[in-house]
């Protein structure tokens, strides 16, 4: 029999798999009508923009890894305090929203100002998706430890009930916006429009975070300045790290608008569209077992903890090699039948690096998690942070020397593969880490199907293909094959026949519960 922990997280990967199926889907499909209603330049604007804050709206993201370990460790302590614990991490958020408002209508509005490169007569369009970009920034820092909750208590039903119905929303709002296309307001009228999903969110989790669990979102300030200290001290930490990945994707976006102009911006925003996508779908099963992992340190179960963050990695490797090598083998017809006709021209070459970047940063899956709940923090994100701000002064003499916008990804597959080798040093030093082992469990069989994979797409370039059918035909031929490697090779015998018996477990259970 499956242990209870595996299953808990199989149930959460499948809820979590179907709200990701509805938002990629539905993504595709308004990214599409995006740029038909908005042309190349419009969505550049859009994309250079929010660049601007999300290089501070990056502390969202770190409040959040921040919030759900701490609120992990505490529900795994014997004796747990989670009302104080949540007091704390919402203090901290109000505060982190408050610092965001301030650089935001200071250093963010000399930036409009003052260097970002737009086109004639859309100055004020773009000050206008600043100031809705702030306020939406804002919003969501305000809304973190709420949402969180859903994460630590594993709700990740309701999770995906939000944002499915959020994806619609947006779905609905982008089809409106088709029919207004041509409007010379329409740049305005999305921002406004993409920023109805924070409302709903922020609303939604603060209404069902006091029904569900009231004695933990009671508000009771915790007073004691020492109390703030372990958690500010790791936040800070995380926000450092944090920072330095935002600041190396929208950086190198400002980057390439000053060098490259607003279509190339449109070329590298679908490009990490793609990628993004692409990363939800393997990130998804490491988020399942991030609670698991967390609690069982909390608990002291610390080879547990490690034994769930080795399969982690595995898992989402194999998940991602399910999407890489389909995608690779048609990327260019599948970007062309995505976008249509107006796809910027240097698309299909950034999204190939963009996936290149993501196959390197998947194999941090489950030991990033591991090295949070660890707690000990502080070299692993000064490393991570050097390595990530050095792509963007590698990048600007790159293009000072009249390289192309796409190289500078290069420089991100390099600094992503160094941290991966110095995590593992770190750990070796700091916990007598059996890196061995993590590396045999956890890469030797998806290495093995990359191996195997990368020869058969060799031969799949041979074959000529001419007729859209062809190429669909050939890209769902290569899935096929890409599958059949994952389940016979990435798994081992023991492992299918608990995922078999698993199965025909439920099966069973359905079966006799059904009226005579």
């Amino acid at each position: 029999m499956a242990s209870n922990s595996d299953i808990r997280i199989a149930r959460n990967t499948v809820i979590i798999y179907i709200r990701m199926a509805v938002t990629i889907l539905v993504g595709l499909v308004t990214s599409r009508l995006v740029l038909q209603a908005l042309g190349a330049s419009d969505v550049g604007i859009y994309s250079a923009v929010g660049s601007t804050v999300a290089l501070v709206g990056v502390v969202s993201g770190a409040l959040a890894a921040t919030t759900i370990r701490f609120m992990n460790i505490e529900l795994g302590k014997a004796d747990s305090h989670p009302n104080r614990m949540f007091n704390i991490c919402h203090t901290i958020h109000l505060g982190g929203a408050a610092v965001i408002f301030l650089l935001l209508e200071s250093v963010g509005l000399w930036y409009i100002h003052t260097h970002l490169n737009v086109p004639p007569g859309k100055e004020s369009d773009a000050m206008f998706v600043f100031q809705v970009s702030t306020v939406v920034a804002c919003l969501g820092i305000a809304n973190v430890p709420f949402q969180s909750l859903f994460t630590v208590h594993e709700r990740f039903g309701t999770v995906a009930l939000v944002d499915i119905f959020n994806t619609l929303l947006k779905l609905g709002l982008v089809c409106l916006l088709y029919l207004l296309r041509g409007r010379p307001d329409g740049l305005r009228i999305y921002a406004v429009m993409m920023s109805a999903s924070t409302w709903v969110s922020f609303i939604a989790y603060h209404w069902m975070s006091a029904r569900r669990w009231p004695g933990i979102v009671r508000w009771k300030p915790v007073r004691e300045k020492s109390a703030y200290r372990e958690v500010l001290t790791f936040n800070n930490y995380n926000l450092l790290s944090s920072s330095a990945l935002i600041a190396r994707s929208q950086g190198s976006n400002m980057l390439i608008n000053a060098f490259f102009g607003t279509t190339v911006n449109a070329a590298y925003f679908y490009a990490f569209t793609l990628q993004n996508y692409v990363v939800q779908f393997v990130n998804n099963f490491d988020a399942a077992s991030a609670p698991q992992i967390t609690q069982n340190v909390g608990a002291g179960q610390v080879e547990t903890a490690a034994r769930l963050a080795r399969r982690s990695c595995r898992i989402c490797l194999l998940l991602f090699l399910l999407l890489f090598f389909p995608l690779w083998s048609e990327l260019e017809f599948l970007m062309g039948l995505w976008l249509g006709s107006k796809m910027p021209p240097e698309t299909v070459g950034m999204a190939r690096w963009t996936l290149l970047v993501a196959a390197v940063a998947t194999t941090s899956a489950g030991l990033g998690q591991l090295i949070n709940a660890l707690g000990r923090i502080k070299w692993y994100k000064i490393e991570m942070t050097v390595l990530f701000l050095l792509c963007l002064p590698a990048g600007y003499v790159l293009f000072k020397h009249g390289a192309p916008a796409y190289v500078i990804l290069t420089c991100f597959v390099v600094s992503d593969f160094l941290n991966r080798v110095i995590q593992f040093i770190l750990l070796r030093a700091q916990f007598r880490f059996d890196v061995f082992r993590f590396l045999r469990h956890a890469y030797d069989r998806p290495l093995l199907i990359s191996l195997l994979m990368t020869g058969f797409l060799l031969l799949y370039r041979t074959v000529p293909l001419a007729e859209p059918w062809q190429h669909l035909a050939g890209f769902a031929a290569v899935g096929l094959v890409t599958a059949a490697c994952v389940c016979l090779l990435g798994f081992s015998r023991e492992e299918r026949r608990k995922a078999l018996d698993l199965i025909r477990g439920k099966i069973h259970k359905k079966r006799n519960q059904r009226p005579v």
